[in-house]
């Protein structure tokens, strides 16, 4: 008996590919669509069910390895992604943060496609979310999906959050409206939101339904069958890692900034030279592909209490903790977005271009773009050197708008090795001119356990402290590797659909753009937009 010909294979259960899977299925319930996952069933595991376990090194954990990076001491950085159903939603923090007006409208602008700016992209996170209150209706969806609940939802309030939120206002970063930073316009002082109800996770493979749809878990793919049919290159299927193929009539990669540009290279798709080294057959000619990668780099802090019998922080004997709602969700209750002094900025523009910028067209000097986020922690993450107890807390700094880029390439031709990733952190003068600042406002109650802030000692602690925050994105760029339909140049039938197509750094956790962006694409794909 032959083997069936999908209308669609979606190459990665993650987030991406449950949405687009989920609402297709939606659209058209009379389509054949073949889910196929590398990882694991999660939908009834309590591990993931829980937001205080991020399963980070487990068996649903790619665990990625970068090249060594020249700025951190030639470290390598793990690079944890989600390999399960539901992907990395099924692992990550739960931040849910949308990034910047200013941002998308860049993306629209780059591609020539309003459908990508911020009010283009407002209908698909309002489809994907279902807020936790009525604040704000215009901003925010009630019948999607995803439950979000913000912090000041959570009936929790950490004794240094108004000592740190007053020494946040002395240096002039206010309040957002109703604390709300997923609006468009993100700078200032906002709670922390996350996919979650109850303080149980919410996840992409949980949340959209997948009746009706074929799911393959624990099934790799080692690339798209591309053929010439009439003269015009097609996908007609995929190859299987038994070698075995399935065919389809349209293939969705969505297997992450990571995996989605391998997979192409495999499939004969991407710089030829580079492919032609692996003894691949270069089909498609497309240097960009596994180009442009763009992650935010977060670099930590460790501060000691001047007063740890206070009971001011998550170990202490402040029975306050004891309170269920401590144990939901991040330790933390706001989280402080802020731009870069412009006179720096400008000089940094301008080594790095060898031209000074011109402040009313050049992109990061428009108004109301947000370079760093700032996180204060009411505990202590562990790191060698610094006692895990009660008496420290950590800050955190995450550089939104990096101008540095990495790539993705082949380590080899075998499809089971992971691919060659450069992440290329800190290497313009603009990306270090963003990092190199205060986390912490002074008025805190701590003193830093490293107090000399000379820029050399700082490049030191950035050094040893400096990591992924796990974001991602541009690797299969819109606009070079993929058009404003999500397909990819040259090949008829095969399409990119992940944080993979981002072309532009967005001042955000990808994951609320991630599901606007997925829930967009599946409505373009079957036509209803």
């Amino acid at each position: 008996m032959a083997s069936p010909t999908y209308d669609y294979i979606v190459v990665g259960g993650g987030l991406a590919g449950c949405v687009l899977s989920s609402r297709i299925r939606q659209y058209d319930d009379a389509v054949k669509i073949l889910l196929i996952e590398a990882g694991k069933e999660t939908r009834e595991r309590s591990d993931v069910h829980n937001m205080q376990v991020l399963n980070l090194g487990s068996e649903l954990d790619w665990q990625y390895q970068s090249e060594p990076v020249e700025a951190l001491m030639g470290r390598r950085i793990t690079l944890n992604a989600g390999k399960g159903l539901g992907g990395s939603s099924a692992i990550n923090s739960g931040g849910w943060t949308r990034g910047a007006a200013a941002d998308y409208d860049e993306w629209a602008a780059l591609v020539g496609d309003e459908r990508y700016s911020y009010k283009g992209q407002l209908p698909w996170f309002k489809k994907s979310e279902l807020w936790f209150d009525d604040k704000n209706p215009e901003e925010h969806g009630k019948d999607g999906p995803i439950r979000v609940t913000c912090a000041k939802a959570s009936n929790r309030m950490f004794p240094l959050a108004e000592q740190a939120a007053a020494g946040w206002e002395e240096l002039g970063v206010l309040t957002l409206p109703d604390g709300d930073q997923n609006t468009g316009d993100n700078l200032g002082r906002a709670y922390i939101c996350e996919a979650r109800s109850d303080g149980k996770r919410e996840w992409s493979a949980n949340q959209y339904s997948l009746d009706g749809i074929e799911v393959r878990l624990e099934t790799f793919v080692n690339r798209v069958i591309i053929q010439k049919i009439h003269g015009n290159l097609k996908a007609t299927g995929v190859e299987l890692a038994d070698s075995s193929v399935v065919k389809g009539h349209n293939i969705i990669v969505s297997a992450g900034a990571f995996r989605s540009p391998q997979l192409l290279q495999l499939s004969g798709i991407g710089p030829s030279t580079h492919l032609e080294t692996f003894g691949i057959q270069p089909l498609v000619d497309l240097p960009e592909v596994g180009k442009n990668l763009s992650d935010h780099m977060i670099f930590f802090q460790h501060w000691r209490l001047r007063d740890p019998s206070a009971g001011h922080t998550i170990g202490s004997a402040n029975p306050l903790f004891q309170q269920p709602q401590y144990s939901q969700g991040v330790p933390f209750d706001w989280i402080v977005n802020t731009g870069v002094p412009k006179e720096g900025l400008v000089k940094a523009i301008e080594r790095d271009e060898g031209a000074k910028p011109n402040d009313s067209k050049h992109v990061l000097l428009a108004k109301d773009r947000t370079f760093i986020e700032n996180i204060v922690m009411f505990a202590k993450l562990p790191f060698p050197g610094v006692p895990m107890d009660a008496k420290h807390i950590t800050s955190a700094l995450v550089s939104f708008l990096p101008t540095s880029t990495g790539s993705v390439s082949l380590k080899s031709g075998k499809p089971e090795d992971h691919p060659k990733v450069n992440l290329n952190y800190l290497s313009t003068e603009v990306d270090n001119d963003q990092i190199i600042g205060e986390s912490i406002p002074e008025g805190l109650l701590v003193e830093a356990l490293a107090p000399d802030d000379s820029d050399e000692k700082l490049d030191q602690r950035i050094a040893v402290t400096g990591g992924t925050s796990w974001h991602p994105s541009g690797t299969c760029s819109m606009g070079k590797v993929v058009d404003t339909e999500f397909r990819v140049t040259g090949v008829e039938g095969l399409r990119v659909v992940d944080a993979s197509v981002i072309p532009v750094p967005l001042s955000a956790h990808l994951q609320a753009p991630l599901y606007a962006l997925s829930e967009q694409a599946a409505a373009i794909i079957t036509g209803k937009v």
